[in-house]
């Protein structure tokens, strides 16, 4: 992992405090509205597992990749959470989740 690329891997994040996501799920599809921005965001099954991880605590892409992978039972490796460093990032700009110190 080059140095820059292990940096975001190693930020904390969470989701902003003072807002409320509310729900609805379809199979592997999701709809969030966030009540901080007034808007409905629609999600695959593994960024909804992100986010509702980040509701009870702050965690990096690695502590988030480690709970969704024990919890799916699946192995773990550097390129996943390389993934969900960057879906971090998206979910930034979106609002939805912000660094966060520990």
């Amino acid at each position: 992992m080059q140095a820059s690329n292990q940096h975001i891997a190693e930020t904390v994040w969470s989701r902003p405090s003072g807002g409320e996501l509310c729900w609805e799920s379809w199979d592997d599809q999701h709809a969030v509205f966030d009540s901080l921005s007034g808007e409905t965001h629609l999600l695959h099954d593994l960024t909804a597992r992100i986010l509702r991880n980040l509701d009870e605590h702050g965690n990096t892409p690695g502590e988030l990749a480690g709970a969704i992978c024990l919890e799916l039972g699946e192995p773990c490796d550097a390129v996943f959470v390389e993934d969900i460093a960057r879906l971090m990032q998206q979910l930034e700009a979106v609002g939805l989740v912000e660094k966060s110190a520990r």
